[in-house]
């Protein structure tokens, strides 16, 4: 989301590297790629980061102009306030940004609805309530980011600045299981198939789009085309407010990693699973990864097909896999899937 590039290409694929490694490798290959907050702030805007951030300090690695500092894989105690205990940070930046007269982007990325699962009394008794039973802690952590979410839009339109803002809402993974693990963490429908949602008064007609193929690689050149500002050549996504060339897109790439990283030379250590994703047809190829990279506790198992063919129309939760009637189809969307990336060869 903040490079614009596939895991495979910018070297992070997973969430940590093995015991033992070192991060260092991983985050001199990520500073070295496109970066959404330097490119804004070359051209002159402020950029403040909250919550998660993996690699180090947010202003080193990709430009951030202002951040609450290096938060580590779990946060620290004042990062994981932002959202839980204030909102102030915000709030103070955009104060910032408007005595110099900058344009700005905040990126609000709090530590929820992960753990640690704190929610308000109140939204958790009604979970409960609504008969959540173990779940309603996690239910009451997703409303209560919501709240946040709300008093951040609230703060905008207080200071006067909702009608010159575009919001943009995303997710990263679905919740659920589907009895052999979570769904997180996989190719599967209810994992990848989440909502981007975007606001820009006097800019955007209200209305919902089931039918275009949209990915979190398109938030970058969506970002820099509504600031102004040159997108890279080498991204793969689209402006999603450039509705043709929305419409022209035929399909979508998905990869899969393990949870651990190998070595930054070598991205499909981990690879699981690669995807080519139409608005009809879904095709994934599983892959054995490296045999240090296990699988943690919680997450599926590959199934035993490892090709699975899927009619999205006909099958929207990825019930009944139609490869083996189908090898023709396979066969075309394979060489489509290896064109994009095989990672048999070299990447470069």
């Amino acid at each position: 989301m903040i490079t614009g590039l596939y895991p495979h290409q910018h070297g992070t694929t997973g969430n940590d590297p093995l015991p033992g490694s070192s991060r260092e490798s991983w985050i001199s290959a990520f500073r070295s790629m496109p970066q959404l907050p330097r490119l804004l702030a070359e051209n002159g805007y402020l950029s403040m980061h909250t919550g998660k951030y993996w690699h180090a300090d947010p202003e080193q690695v990709s430009g951030f102009t202002d951040s609450m500092g290096p938060t580590g894989r779990h946060g620290t105690e004042f990062s994981l306030s932002i959202g839980r205990e204030t909102m102030e940070p915000i709030y103070d930046f955009i104060d910032k940004a408007q005595e110099q007269a900058k344009p700005f982007m905040v990126w609000y990325a709090p530590f929820m609805p992960h753990t640690p699962h704190n929610p308000p009394q109140r939204l958790e008794k009604k979970y409960e309530e609504l008969g959540a039973k173990s779940q309603s802690k996690y239910y009451a952590m997703c409303e209560w980011f919501d709240e946040t979410c709300g008093e951040l839009l609230d703060h905008l339109e207080e200071k006067g600045l909702s009608g010159n803002t575009v919001i943009l809402y995303i997710c990263d993974n679905g919740w659920g299981s589907l009895g052999r693990g979570s769904v997180k963490g996989s190719s599967h429908e209810m994992s990848v198939r989440t909502p981007i949602m975007i606001k820009w008064p006097g800019k955007l007609n209200p209305h919902k789009d089931d039918h275009n193929l949209a990915s979190n690689l398109d938030l970058v050149p969506t970002i820099l085309a509504a600031c102004g500002v040159d997108i890279p050549a080498e991204l793969p996504g689209v402006d999603l407010l450039d509705y043709a060339a929305v419409a022209h897109r035929k399909n979508l790439f998905l990869e899969n990693f393990t949870h651990d990283m190998l070595d930054l030379d070598q991205p499909a250590a981990g690879l699981r699973a690669r995807s080519y994703v139409g608005r009809e047809w879904k095709l994934t190829v599983h892959r054995t990864p490296h045999p240090d990279l296990k699988l943690k506790k919680w997450q599926m198992e590959a199934p035993t097909e490892m090709v699975q063919l899927f009619n999205l129309k006909d099958d929207p939760m990825e019930r009944t896999n139609l490869a083996a009637q189908n090898p023709e189809k396979v066969t075309e969307l394979k060489k489509v899937i290896d064109r994009w990336w095989n990672p048999e060869k070299p990447l470069f």
